[in-house]
């Protein structure tokens, strides 16, 4: 298969690994979903609802600050609340769980139980206060109700750019202890539930079982690793002590024992390196182990954050991360190109090797073919192995892809709102498909039928272009401009030198009794 063909289904193959061929919408293109809280009946009973809705999830919570929806996004921005032109609001796709996974499925989270507190009993709830403050990242809530003589007063902050929520409760009139509930994860049949003690090893169960850890550092429940998985993970904060009690099995649930005031850390989103690691996550023991990509993704992302330090601006920090990695990729790819060039230089020389034998195919013909392509191979110095060296830098590209596409930025750039979703205005879209046409007749430009055959290849990833966070398509740009840049540089460099080569094909001796040996002087350029 030719290398131009086999790149773009490489790449392909690559962004459907990474995610994008993963079930569910892709992102909905438009603008950025500002943060905010709705109030509206969720789920037809009576009274209403209070929904945190932002680019990462939509989080609602019933009168009591129960968490009775808890559906985490896999692209940020989808917008699966829908405003009718009256101001009604359609949560059917939340409802009906369309392409979105409610974590807490038909149970609650945050709920409360013990000394006369019982989810399943009603209770006495006062409207709660709603307030954001989207400079701090902050959405709260401060729910009140009491159950059975004992008042209970939560507040909860939510952080619109990150899947953390903080969660404060508060007993007046009741027991000394009580415990919290944290059910998941919505479709897993037998997710991994852990905790671990502080000062000791993870304890796990998976399957049927319970199992009980005191005063936790944290306790778990999570879905195997990948862009769709999902993690409910709950830490004490300031002198808050806990104990986990952990369930097993398809109903999967934490049981958090507390004692008077306690505050909780909850993060309940995907279960991804990237993320966790920028939630403060992923240094607890035994909750992530990164495997090879994850660890170069690890670096990109340190990088980023040292390169910010410098220029305070996310946007900038992608144009030079991406120059930085091409100059550090620039001898490989280097040599990737000049194979390139070569192929391109002999085209016309191939072409005419192919035409003078594509009606002979005695095994006699086919081996004089094959010994002026070798010759012709030898004079230009062409390696045909060395095309695989273009797959050399692909798990750092790929690595690369994984980490801006995960990466949750605090500011936009330029003309854009928000890095960490697509352009809403289409933009950079339209530039990345130019790049790309522009790549491709510079590798191509000796074989116009080749540019033909594949620039359609680039109409399906213009696609995946209006899907890709912004972030991620402004280095896919960028690198594709530094390419080419490269590319012509090699290029004519490898003109020059096989300007000079006497291109002399000559067909294998023919047999005895055949015809003389018949020599073809090419054209010199």
């Amino acid at each position: 298969m030719k290398t131009r063909i086999l790149l773009p289904l490489a790449a392909l193959g690559a962004l459907l690994l990474t995610g994008c061929g993963t079930t569910g919408p892709l992102p909905t293109f438009g603008k950025a979903i500002t943060p905010e809280w709705i109030t509206a009946d969720f789920d037809g009973r009576p009274g209403d609802e209070f929904i945190a809705t932002s680019n990462l999830s939509d989080v609602v919570f019933n009168a009591r600050g129960e968490v009775i929806g808890w559906y985490v996004k896999s692209y940020a921005g989808t917008p699966f609340i829908k405003q009718r032109p009256d101001g009604s609001y359609d949560f059917s796709a939340l409802r009906e769980q369309r392409g979105i996974v409610n974590m807490v499925g038909d149970r609650k989270a945050l709920a409360l139980e013990g000394g006369g507190l019982d989810p399943a009993a009603p209770a006495q709830a006062a409207r709660p206060r709603l307030s954001q403050n989207l400079g701090q990242n902050r959405q709260d809530a401060l729910f009140r109700y009491t159950q059975n003589g004992v008042t209970v007063t939560k507040t909860v902050t939510l952080h619109p750019r990150n899947y953390k929520v903080d969660v404060r409760t508060a007993l007046e009139g009741g027991p000394g202890s009580y415990t919290m509930l944290f059910p998941g994860l919505g479709k897993a049949d037998n997710p991994r539930v852990q905790a671990v003690p502080v000062g000791g090893q993870p304890a796990a169960v998976q399957g049927s079982g319970t199992l009980t850890v005191d005063n936790i550092l944290y306790a778990a429940l999570q879905e195997n690793p990948s862009q769709v998985a999902h993690a409910l993970i709950v830490r004490p904060q300031g002198q808050t002590r806990a104990d986990a009690s952990l369930t097993g099995g398809e109903q999967g649930l934490i049981r958090v024992g507390l004692q008077g005031d306690s505050n909780l850390e909850v993060y309940g989103g995907r279960n991804e390196l990237i993320h966790l690691y920028q939630s403060g996550y992923s240094t607890l023991p035994g909750l992530f182990e990164p495997n090879f990509f994850g660890r170069i993704s690890l670096q990109i992302v340190k990088l980023m954050e040292w390169l910010y330090s410098f220029v305070g601006n996310w946007g900038l920090v992608l144009v030079l991360l991406t120059v930085l990695l091409r100059l550090i990729m620039w001898p490989l790819m280097q040599a990737q190109g000049r194979t390139t060039a070569r192929m391109q230089v002999m085209q016309p020389k191939i072409k005419e090797i192919q035409e003078k034998y594509k009606d002979k195919r005695d095994p006699d013909s086919q081996r004089a073919m094959q010994t002026e392509m070798s010759q012709l191979y030898r004079d230009h110095n062409f390696n045909p192995a060395g095309c695989f060296s273009t797959f050399l830098p692909f798990p750092v590209l790929i690595a690369l892809w994984s980490t801006i596409r995960n990466f949750e930025f605090d500011s936009g750039f330029l003309w854009l709102p928000d890095l960490a979703i697509p352009d809403p205005f289409y933009i950079l879209a339209l530039v990345y498909l130019i790049v790309n046409i522009g790549q491709l007749y510079v590798m191509t430009r000796k074989s116009p039928e080749m540019f033909r055959q594949q620039a359609f290849i680039y109409l399906i990833f213009l696609y995946f272009a209006l899907t890709f966070p912004a972030g991620v398509t402004i280095y896919i740009i960028l690198s594709t401009l530094i390419g080419i840049v490269q590319q012509v540089l090699i290029n004519k460099q490898v003109e020059r030198e096989t300007a000079s080569i006497g291109q002399t094909v000559q067909k294998a001796p023919a047999r005895a009794g055949g015809k003389a040996v018949k020599t073809i002087e090419a054209p010199k350029k």
